[in-house]
């Protein structure tokens, strides 16, 4: 599977929602920044979705960036994280 399809499968499994378009303000730096995260970092290791949730949304918490703390909330949620 190449990195897009991996990048489109992740995103749809942990937010519910297809990966970014051509929306925002610079869509490229958009694509290419989910291309890494989903389609490359969640696909190395050992981690579970939950896990890699609980860990992401601790350091969200930590530095303080409510909007991607509030959508890796939900994703913890589908992950399989309880409140």
């Amino acid at each position: 599977m190449e990195r897009r399809e991996r990048t489109e499968e992740k995103v749809q499994e942990l937010f519910h929602a297809p990966a970014a378009g051509d929306e925002g303000t610079d869509p490229e730096f958009m694509q290419i920044l989910q291309n890494y995260i989903f389609g490359d970092v969640c696909y190395t290791g050992s981690l579970d979705n939950r896990m890699r949730e609980l860990v992401t949304i601790t350091a969200l918490t930590t530095l303080s960036t409510l909007p991607q703390l509030r959508a890796h909330l939900q994703a913890g949620l589908n992950a399989g994280c309880t409140p």
